[in-house]
């Protein structure tokens, strides 16, 4: 299984930079370099990381086609490969919706999921056409999204539960089977450590409100989500923010579907049992991946596989 970190979180350049030194001599075999909803322009940062490292593979992404036109996110990724090598994957999806409600975008569902795909397919076959070697991704979570992947390389799952993965490698395997080189992957904010009190540790709780919020309505009825995420969005719309009064709306047990929180053994056996479901990625995001040490942790668990 392939391993990654998602760096450009709240971070430096310059530390970025530095957590990217550690991935690439230590042995993770790939950084993402995240872009929405992050200030720092992700492909500047690409470029930064592909010359401070050797080896490591560098994603960019998530990238939104919502804000950025299929002509600019293909003119950065071959911009990268001719500079740097054939050492950059892509992942693309809409973005978290209030982030782009505060930047006032306001579309619905329907039409965010079928711009998204268009907007893959034509990327992805420009690269092609062009001659540039690029894993093209889909981050997804909703029924449609997931089939959707399947006109990329690729789906990075937003998600951490064990059911919720393998409702999600069900919705993938309907009708035709995937390609044999199609890569499958869970992209869920992370923390390891002690993790008894979830609610209390407020960067992966709120990373994991985040995703949950942000839950597919017919995902959330089918595993009887929505009650709560229905009164925690109406939360958020009140507050303005994700704070502990919507943390604790959602609780533990909903929490802890969209998101890894765990001891490194418990990380361990969970990879384990990933890649016996057919997942080949697992994508560490934030919080752990905002602070050094967590990187270092990442690099010690997995030397110690």
């Amino acid at each position: 299984m392939r391993w990654g970190v998602a760096l450009n979180v709240r971070n430096t350049l310059s530390e970025t930079l530095r957590k990217a030194m550690v991935v690439d001599t230590d042995g993770l075999e790939q950084i993402w370099v995240t872009d929405f909803p992050t200030i720092r322009y992700a492909p500047a940062v690409a470029a930064a990381i592909a010359e401070s490292t050797s080896s490591c593979r560098i994603g960019v992404g998530l990238v939104s086609p919502i804000l950025y036109s299929t002509t600019q996110i293909v003119q950065f990724m071959s911009t990268l490969i001719d500079s740097f090598g054939e050492r950059f994957d892509l992942l693309l999806g809409p973005g978290d919706r209030y982030a782009l409600t505060n930047i006032g975008v306001i579309q619905s569902g329907k039409q965010v999921v079928g711009q998204t795909i268009g907007s893959l397919v034509r990327i992805r076959n420009e690269l092609r056409e062009g001659g540039y070697r690029c894993s093209t991704f889909l981050g997804a979570q909703g029924p449609a999204m997931i089939r959707g992947s399947l006109k990329a390389d690729g789906v990075l799952l937003n998600y951490s539960d064990l059911q919720l993965i393998q409702w999600a490698l069900d919705q993938l395997r309907k009708g035709n089977q995937p390609p044999k080189d199609f890569q499958i992957g869970v992209f869920p904010p992370t923390f390891v450590g002690n993790c008894r009190e979830f609610e209390r540790d407020q960067g992966v709780a709120v990373s994991a409100a985040m995703v949950a919020i942000g839950l597919n309505s017919t995902v959330a009825r089918l595993f009887g989500f929505q009650d709560h995420i229905e009164r925690a969005k109406r939360m958020v719309k009140e507050r303005g923010k994700i704070n502990l009064e919507v943390i604790k709306s959602l609780g533990d047990e909903i929490l802890q579907r969209f998101a890894f929180c765990g001891t490194s053994d418990q990380l361990i056996n969970y990879t384990e049992t990933l890649e016996r479901l057919g997942v080949s990625q697992m994508v560490f995001g934030p919080p752990q991946g905002v602070t050094r040490d967590g990187v270092e942790d990442l690099v010690k668990i997995r030397a110690a596989l």
